[in-house]
């Protein structure tokens, strides 16, 4: 046994603010072994792993966590002193953590950083093409002169990958690595994690929130919730028979295309078995063109040694929508999704063609941020930390010539199923689904049109997912809003959307209605999106 947890629990706090952030955990993990570690925000997933080498300070950790270290044998990390636990951390345990970008150092090369990792100075540039080499990332040279910036999602991924494997570990932990991918780059990642167990007799364990991500992934599956381990077994036992109510929830109040039309089930009103299916309004999308883009060319100017280079963005981009669509623009990292929303909103402006709304160029509208709101993907990031909730809705209705008083801003927070008391919080003090839950009220605050939904529910617990997306159908139904939704996960496009457009190298590959497009695609990139997915 590489790693055995026994009666292990965190604690935080004394006495009465004591809080058990883990509970009681018996868990063993064995050499080139996965063990996916399931669970929502706040179940005790990261606490759990982090604390395993004490990263995490001022917990008070009881139990035992025996481990096979290398320099030490086995050695309970609980009682283990600091130069034993800096031991390990160097030797034996990696973290891949979710977001690379931020746990990169954006000011160093990426060469630099996986060499701090290596131990055997004498062999830093063969250890590091050898590291990339591993994580399939075949251009070492241009990789390993790049900085954090200059990568896309998944080679940044892929690097911290390498940093993890410079010390040869016996473990690796990854805390969401593959969370804000799409699917294909989340694919990848999980085939590369695979083959290196193998091929590296390392143990991983795997920490998500989407329990049918571990599908074909993972060999074990944990699945914690509320601090507690409520379920532990073979993949294929846990996917196909959940014996727990939790992990059958999780399971069922999954976005899929076999959902729509109803309302998605909610993760309390599954664990009670109070559920009942609810159907939805169905579609008010009308044959009036909202939204109309003619041969949209965008491309950037990169500057080189010798001259400027020209990178083409979208390729003369065609398409359509209707008022009252649910419109899903999908594809994978760097297709031009995003460039599509930031030419919409004005934020960037096309080198070619003509946007319209309402048969109106674009750049005459004078009310235009009262027609085309857009709700961020990472809902933190887009609020103002220093700001009351209240005070920043009410700054947006002012800006609309109302006067944002009490009334007004508690009204937009009850739209959005927030109280009336969130008014005087600020946002650190809400769970992500709440956030996002604020950024829509602030999109809503102007009244518009048009809803730009960028991977606004991608980031999200998957039951956090299905009530945001419950909250837009029911708000689609109410205000008549018009949604352009840009993802990459086809189950809640597909789910959601009345019509997809589906988009690769900046080109539209195909534009259609739902069910036909799910029933008979016509290119083979989309055929590989669907394959892809999970329904």
């Amino acid at each position: 046994m590489l790693l055995s947890l026994n009666n292990y629990s965190v604690t935080f706090g004394n006495g009465s603010a004591a809080f058990t952030a883990v509970n009681n955990i018996d868990l063993d993990i064995e050499p080139s072994v996965i063990t996916g570690l399931i669970g929502e925000s706040g179940s005790g997933k990261s606490v759990l792993s982090q604390s395993i080498t004490q990263l995490i300070q001022a917990a008070d950790i009881t139990g035992s966590c025996l481990f096979d270290s290398t320099h030490y044998g086995p050695i309970n990390l609980v009682e283990a002193n600091e130069h034993e636990l800096r031991s390990v951390r160097q030797e034996d345990i990696s973290y891949i953590f979710q977001e690379p970008m931020t746990a990169l150092n954006p000011l160093m090369k990426c060469a630099d950083q996986i060499a701090e990792s290596i131990a055997d100075s004498s062999k830093v540039k063969d250890t590091i093409i050898d590291l990339l080499s591993k994580v399939e990332l075949t251009d070492h040279l241009r990789i390993a002169r790049s900085y954090p910036h200059e990568l896309s999602g998944g080679q940044r991924q892929r690097v911290m990958i390498a940093m993890a494997l410079a010390k040869n570990p016996k473990l690796l932990i990854a805390d969401e690595p593959t969370t804000a991918l799409d699917v294909a780059v989340q694919n990848e990642i999980l085939a590369l994690l695979k083959n290196l167990a193998k091929s590296e007799s390392m143990a991983v364990l795997f920490i998500t929130h989407d329990l049918l991500s571990l599908k074909g992934f993972a060999d074990n599956i944990a699945v914690m919730y509320k601090g507690e381990l409520v379920e532990y077994g073979e993949q294929k036992a846990i996917l196909s028979q959940p014996q727990h109510p939790y992990t059958k929830a999780l399971m069922q109040s999954r976005a899929s295309y076999e959902k729509r039309g109803k309302e998605l089930a909610e993760l309390e009103e599954l664990i009670k078995g109070s559920y009942k299916s609810h159907p939805i309004a169905p579609s008010n999308a009308t044959d009036e063109v909202l939204i109309s883009m003619k041969s949209v060319v965008k491309w950037h100017l990169s500057p080189s040694l010798f001259k400027k280079s020209k990178t083409e963005v979208l390729r003369g981009v065609d398409l359509d929508i209707y008022q009252g669509d649910s419109f899903g623009l999908i594809g994978e990292s760097g297709s031009g999704k995003s460039t599509i929303a930031k030419l919409l909103l004005k934020i960037w402006r096309q080198n070619s063609g003509t946007i319209k709304i309402k048969g109106q160029d674009i750049s005459g509208i004078k009310d235009f941020e009262t027609r085309l709101q857009l709700v961020f993907q990472d809902p933190y990031s887009s609020l103002n930390p220093k700001h009351r909730v209240g005070k920043a809705i009410a700054e947006v209705l002012r800006s609309t010539g109302k006067k944002g008083k009490l009334d007004e801003v508690e009204a937009l927070l009850s739209t959005v199923g927030l109280l009336p008391s969130d008014y005087t919080k600020y946002p650190h003090e809400f769970s992500g689904g709440q956030r996002q839950r604020i950024c829509i009220a602030k999109a809503l605050a102007k009244s518009p049109e048009i809803l730009v939904l960028d991977e606004a529910v991608s980031a999200l617990d998957v039951s956090v997912q299905a009530k945001i997306l419950n909250l837009l159908n029911k708000l689609k139904q109410e205000k008549g809003l018009t949604y352009l939704l840009i993802s990459h996960d086809m189950n809640v496009v597909s789910y959601f959307c009345n019509r997809i457009a589906v988009i690769k190298n900046g080109q539209i590959q195909e534009v259609g209605k739902t069910e036909d497009l799910i029933a008979a695609p016509t290119t083979e990139y989309t055929q590989s999106l669907l394959e892809n997915s999970i329904y």
